[in-house]
């Protein structure tokens, strides 16, 4: 081995003087600028070519025109005839080439397969194997586009890394099995170990991090961060799922039922999206999401079709049912398949648990199908990994809504009022000497105020207050002389008009009427 490397020195010094030298058993003996060392190598150059190199036993054997060759290794590059400007390292490296120019192939059986392919750099063992005619492709790592055969402008960086790319064009993968069995996709961008690995098809994806994007067959994709966009929750088969994008650790839709979602964007680690057109943030761990404005909904007059008044209103907010709860973090993680390892992460942090107020999305469906509301606030299910959600932003419409009936009836009782006691503010003393004013405010929602005068000389004072129909619902005695002042809580009624009476000595001082809404 030690003399043959000194022969080898030798020859290459005999080159540098001479410009042309070929060595052993039928080298080749024709061309300008050339070298040929080993049995057969540059065995059928012609005169017009010139600067070849080649160096191994059958290096070069059929090449008879090309010219700006290097091959290096056993058989290296003997097939090609017309080839030019490529350079092959290694046993086997650019063997069945015979036209293809401007090659790089470093590594046993690099390029192996090449027939007309043109440049294409292939660095590693086996990489571009299967190229035929594909181009202006680069491959970086053991086994890269090793079965490439017409695809061209991929990039291939990492052991095994667009192995199984056939035909896919443009390309770009970058780690260990990235892009690993990409057959035919094309404009995909995977960088990260394992990223958009187990996918044979699929366009204009980008995933970055270990596993994005893994398992999935769409189009249109986008993953950022390890296992993001991934499969490998209950499922085994491939995703055909598009325009979906995930940014965060394991991240995005990972259910079986979802390989099928559509248009949908989960940011932060472990955010789930469970059904297509959601975009979800964050995970059950997530305290506050904000920003200095508030979030805006496109609401142009000029898109809004068929514009209808039929809006639910104060008997739907009188219906609802407003309660205080808290979550259940580890029945939420384990319904959206959240690993054990994580939850049991989160269950050491000990932070209780914060009590919320809202209300149970269920209840509230069961309300807009009772009564047949036009009401967007809910979402149901579409699938059974997809849970109840509410938008509470919706409410403000029924609300204001609610509010606009309740103004309405207060004028209504404000002008029955005036029929009764007319436009006069002016309380008068009745025949026994006592005086009753008129509430205040009036009218109500919480608290009222009723004063009055009764003189020392009764024994027994009482406020009655009865509703419309003449029943009695509250009857307070007033124990105080002279100038008294009594409150009724709008609590211990329901919205409505009513009649308050003083009584004195069982006699009927004065009446008045109230409205509480």
């Amino acid at each position: 081995m030690k003399n043959t490397l000194l022969l080898m020195l030798g020859q290459l010094i005999v080159i540098a003087v001479e410009a042309q030298t070929n060595y052993g058993p039928s080298s080749g003996t024709q061309g300008a600028g050339y070298c040929y060392y080993g049995n057969f190598a540059g065995n059928a150059a012609q005169n017009t070519s010139y600067e070849n190199s080649f160096f191994g036993t059958y290096s070069g054997r059929f090449t008879t025109t090309g010219f700006g060759n290097t091959a290096v290794g056993f058989v290296s590059m003997r097939n090609n005839t017309t080839g030019y400007w490529n350079t092959a390292v290694g046993t086997s490296a650019l063997i069945q080439n015979t036209v293809g120019g401007r090659n790089t192939a470093t590594g046993r059986m690099a390029m192996y397969s090449n027939i007309d392919g043109s440049y294409n750099v292939a660095n590693g063992w086996n990489a571009l194997l299967h190229n035929t005619n594909g181009f202006s492709n680069t491959a970086i790592g053991a086994a890269s586009l090793n079965e490439n055969l017409t695809g061209s402008s991929n990039t291939a960086t990492g052991r095994d890394a667009l192995y199984d790319n056939t035909t896919g064009s443009y390309n770009t993968a970058a780690g260990f099995e990235a892009l690993k069995d990409n057959i035919d996709g094309k404009y995909n961008t995977a960088v990260g170990s394992g990223s958009m690995n187990q996918v044979n098809r699929g366009d204009q994806n980008c995933a970055f991090g270990y596993s994005a994007l893994s398992r999935r067959r769409g189009s249109y994709n986008c993953a950022f961060g390890a296992s993001t966009l991934g499969a490998s929750v209950e499922n085994t088969g491939n995703c055909d799922g598009d325009y979906n994008s995930a940014f965060g650790y394991d991240s995005g839709p990972t259910s079986a039922q979802m390989c099928l979602a559509m248009n949908t964007t989960a940011l932060g680690a472990f955010a789930r999206v469970t059904a297509s057109n959601q975009i979800r943030l964050g995970d059950v761990n997530v305290t506050s999401i904000g920003g200095q404005v508030s979030w805006t909904t496109l609401s142009d007059g000029r898109f809004k079709r068929e514009i209808r008044k039929d809006v639910a209103g104060l008997d739907f907010i009188n219906q609802l049912n407003p309660v205080s709860y808290t979550l259940d973090k580890k029945a939420i993680n384990a319904f959206l398949r959240i690993p054990d390892s994580v939850q049991a992460q989160n269950a050491r942090s000990g932070e209780p648990a914060r009590r919320q107020v809202g209300f149970v999305a269920q209840e509230v469906e069961a309300l807009i199908k009772k009564s047949g509301y036009v009401f967007t606030g809910i979402e149901a299910p579409q699938n059974d990994d997809d849970p109840y959600t509410i938008r509470y932003a919706e409410f403000v419409v029924p609300l204001v809504k609610a509010v606009q009936e309740l103004s309405g009836q207060v004028e209504e009782l404000r002008e029955q009022l005036k029929k009764y006691e007319g436009e006069s503010t002016v309380d008068q003393k009745n025949a026994v000497g006592a005086v009753l004013y008129q509430n205040s405010p009036n009218p109500f929602s919480t608290n009222t105020s009723i004063q009055m005068e009764i003189p020392d000389a009764y024994r027994n004072a009482n406020i009655v207050v009865y509703n419309l129909e003449g029943k009695q619902l509250k009857n307070i005695q007033v124990n105080e002389r002279g100038s008294v002042t009594i409150n009724i809580s709008g609590n211990e009624l329901t919205a409505g008009m009513y009649l308050y009476t003083l009584m004195v000595d069982g006699k009927v001082a004065d009446t008045k009427r109230l409205v509480l809404y």
